[in-house]
């Protein structure tokens, strides 16, 4: 079997972990427990979490824009946004999202007459924003709270700041390998070309921006029980490590990790609802809108 092939089985076998991880979070509180824990969350700060899950959402549209742009095609931004939202919404929902998504860009960018290679260089372009995203708001946030890093990860204010600096500088690196570059990088035989400085700079900003808005998505619903940099890096450090063990969704994971990082508020129900928000929700218009979109195309033909 081929790496290929059994990287298709991961979300399969990681997912009784992430069960298991999401069971030690609950294990402790009652059904009656929860349910008026989750009641409790004031309607305010659930409005202002669906609207920044929706701004989040947008800013991933942008992922695909930019990428649509960076292969050198042209295609309405409603066309744009419907690959994205249907693939990401998906996406997030299965795991080994740059399959999982990357299948659906693919259905669909084929579709609007895009070829294997530029849907290829599409998904790998989004891949790099999400890690840039990742890293520029990481940084950001351990070189403004650098104690954070003290109770949540072990490390000293001096380490923490250095990491956020390897971070951002990173991320400084990729802007200036843009800038200066002008050939294709090699990657195991397959040529992937890189963007200029302009679009290298956007994906920063508009992955950051991505990423900011999904920790106030979490923010709102603790409901000012921990502040926002600390919301921003539990959130960063769990997505990392859902990210890595490629569970379906981070189911359990994200959970466990960021109930262990915030120790304070009404954190059960805060993830209990910020997982229908932010992954139940969207996966449920995701998936209607992609159903839609194959009926229209069946009848089309």
């Amino acid at each position: 079997m081929t790496l290929k092939k059994f990287s298709i089985l991961i979300p399969a076998v990681m997912l009784p972990l992430g069960i298991w991880l999401g069971y030690r979070v609950f294990r402790d509180h009652s059904l009656a427990e929860i349910v008026d824990s989750v009641a409790s969350i004031p309607f305010a700060n659930l409005a202002s979490a669906l609207a920044c899950a929706a701004a989040s959402y947008v800013c991933l549209t942008g992922f695909d824009a930019l990428a649509v742009r960076h292969v050198g095609r042209s295609l309405p931004y409603r066309k744009i946004a419907l690959t994205s939202f249907v693939s990401l919404s998906i996406g997030h929902n299965v795991g080994v999202a740059v399959l999982s998504s990357g299948a659906l860009r693919y259905r669909l960018y084929s579709g609007f007459g895009f070829s294997a290679l530029e849907v290829g260089e599409i998904i790998l372009f989004c891949a790099v924003t999400v890690g840039l995203g990742l890293m520029s708001l990481g940084g950001l946030v351990l070189l403004l709270r650098p104690d954070l890093g003290l109770g949540m990860i072990g490390l000293t204010s001096a380490a923490v700041r250095g990491v956020g600096v390897l971070c951002l500088a990173l991320a400084g690196a990729y802007v200036l390998l843009a800038w200066r570059r002008r050939r294709p990088l090699s990657i195991r035989g397959h040529d992937f070309s890189v963007p200029d400085a302009r679009i290298a700079m956007a994906q920063i900003a508009v992955g950051t921006a991505n990423f900011a808005f999904v920790a106030a998505t979490l923010h709102q619903l603790l409901a000012g029980s921990a502040e926002y940099t600390e919301t921003v890096a539990a959130y960063v450090l769990a997505n990392a490590v859902g990210l890595v063990s490629h569970v379906p969704g981070g189911l359990g994971v994200l959970e466990y990790v960021i109930s262990s990082l915030v120790a304070q508020g009404n954190v059960i129900a805060a993830l209990i609802v910020f997982r229908i928000v932010y992954f139940f929700v969207p996966l449920v218009l995701g998936s209607s809108l992609l159903a839609g979109t194959e009926l229209f195309r069946s009848l089309s033909s």
